[in-house]
């Protein structure tokens, strides 16, 4: 009789358990992800090519973007602190200045508008400027240049750098990721082989060589590669990388920290990226290491490297460099450099191999080897591996970002599927500028709810007007868009302002 009772209870346990587990999602996980330059690429010079280069990988099933924000000493909105570390005439890139524009911001609205997440990417890092001498940066700030073993300016590959050991330089690299942060609606952040890093031959500046020999007892050697000197320069990088971490995540565990180091150990030697004790040190959410090699069969053996050294791969003994658990791995794939492309049957084989590896998808550099001149690459993607949806394997929650909703007046209609704040957006062509007020009325369930936007310039392609909330279930209509042209808005979420 017992047995019967406990068999009874066990059951009804485990059908209470069934019903109220959370059902697994299906979907397929990939980053599938591009690089947007502002170099040999003419996506960020006018809104529309934003707009264009937006559908054209939506609808290739890509799902992540990276866009440069910083280069050469400028960055590529228009924010306070280059003013405050550098002066006024050094606020923006100044192409983008005279243009009047946010490219960024611009960026930002159309990626989000098809689903996609955008990581700003601070493509220059600690380097200064390329072939010109340190730039504006070193020019103002010399006490910030790093040093090679002769006292002269850090130069490697064109590249000067400044001294990413010295606190005002990190601090610096800080306040202008900072001030991204806290300015744009963003998923992440992304480094490269200049974010974290400085070329090991650097560490001989007077505050470098002070700090080593205060804290090692002992000069700095005349050989910059000595292990042990080596090893303090790649440590002292690494607690960057700590900083870092802790400053994104102070604002919202939910925003990435994405890298995209060279491929270990070549870039421990070389630009003390020790990409094994950032996974370590759980101080990197997503990992893109730069595997550009132009023949496959060197791309497929540089991958394996990728995937030993973020455990994805036994080493010839068996045994795990590092535990993969806290980060996701997605080779960055080379398919332009100048003239030369790697076309689509290197790309697929790379493809191929990543699945087979259990890697998380891949990062292509850059969108212009995508194109006509590259065969249509993102096509054969599209055909082979991108047709099916992909949902970004670090998200707990797989719909953190999805499609706008575009609404028409008085014949379409929204259905709100996760509460917080979303955007109001009317749309004007392209060709127009609309100099009036702006007014749109919605139907929120049973209720009237009114938007009005004071009378400023707006120019063609989608114009923000506003703000408003939504609760998850909530049907919008949209009655009338005054002033608007096209009697056409966009509702799209804001992550920043919406609670998480």
């Amino acid at each position: 009789m017992y047995r019967l009772v406990y068999l009874l209870l066990a059951v009804i346990m485990l059908q209470a358990c069934s019903k109220s587990a959370p059902e697994k999602d299906e979907r397929l996980q990939e980053m599938r992800g591009v690089w947007i330059t502002n170099v040999d690429s003419e996506v960020l010079f006018d809104k529309e090519s934003i707009v264009e280069a937006v559908d054209y990988l939506a609808d290739r099933g890509f799902n992540l973007m990276f866009p440069v924000v910083w280069n050469k000493g400028y960055t590529l909105y228009p924010r306070q602190v280059l003013v405050d570390y550098f002066g006024e005439e050094y606020r923006f890139d100044p192409l983008f200045a005279e243009q009047g524009r946010d490219p960024l911001a611009e960026f930002i609205v159309e990626a989000h508008r098809r689903g996609m997440e955008v990581m700003p990417w601070f493509e220059f890092g600690f380097a200064s400027s390329f072939e010109e001498d340190g730039g504006h940066l070193i020019a103002m700030k010399p006490h910030w240049a790093a040093r090679d073993s002769s006292g002269a300016l850090l130069k490697k590959n064109g590249f000067e750098w400044m001294n990413a050991i010295h606190p005002e330089v990190q601090d610096f690299m800080l306040a202008l990721i900072n001030e991204v942060i806290e300015n744009y609606d963003i998923d992440g952040i992304q480094g490269d082989d200049r974010l974290p890093a400085m070329p090991s031959e650097g560490g001989y500046s007077e505050f470098t060589a002070s700090l080593y020999e205060q804290e090692t007892g002992q000069q700095p050697p005349a050989s910059s590669r000595e292990p042990e000197f080596l090893q303090w320069k790649s440590d002292k990088l690494s607690d960057f990388g700590g900083r870092l971490y802790d400053l994104v995540k102070s604002h919202d565990e939910n925003l990435i920290v994405s890298l995209s180091p060279s491929v270990y150990d070549w870039s421990k030697r070389e630009y003390l990226q020790d990409s094994p004790e950032w996974i370590r040190r759980n101080q990197v959410d997503i990992l893109h290491p730069q595997a550009y090699r132009y023949e496959i069969e060197r791309y497929l053996t540089t991958v394996d490297d990728v995937a030993r050294y973020s455990g994805y791969l036994a080493m010839d003994d068996g045994s795990y460099y590092v535990d993969r658990s806290n980060v996701f791995v997605s080779p960055g794939v080379l398919i332009k450099s100048g003239p030369r492309y790697n076309n689509p049957e290197y790309v697929l084989e790379a493809l191929r191999y990543h699945r087979e590896l259990g890697l998380h998808g891949e990062i292509f550099f850059f969108y212009e080897g995508l194109h006509h001149a590259n065969e249509y690459l993102a096509d054969s993607l599209y055909t082979h591996f991108y047709h099916e949806p992909a949902v970004l394997p670090y998200r707990s929650n797989p719909d953190w970002r999805f499609e706008a909703f575009i609404l028409d007046a008085g014949t379409t209609s929204a259905d709100i599927p996760q509460s917080g704040n979303y955007q109001v957006f009317v749309e004007i062509p392209f060709d127009e500028v609309y100099d009036g007020a702006v007014g749109v009325n919605l139907q929120v369930n049973e209720t009237h709810r009114e938007l009005t936007h004071s009378q400023l310039a707006l120019v063609g392609g989608w114009n923000h007007i506003g703000q408003t909330a939504f609760v998850s279930g909530d049907s919008v209509r949209l009655d009338s868009a005054s002033g608007a042209p096209e009697q056409r808005i966009m509702l799209l979420i804001n992550r920043k302002k919406s609670s998480q």
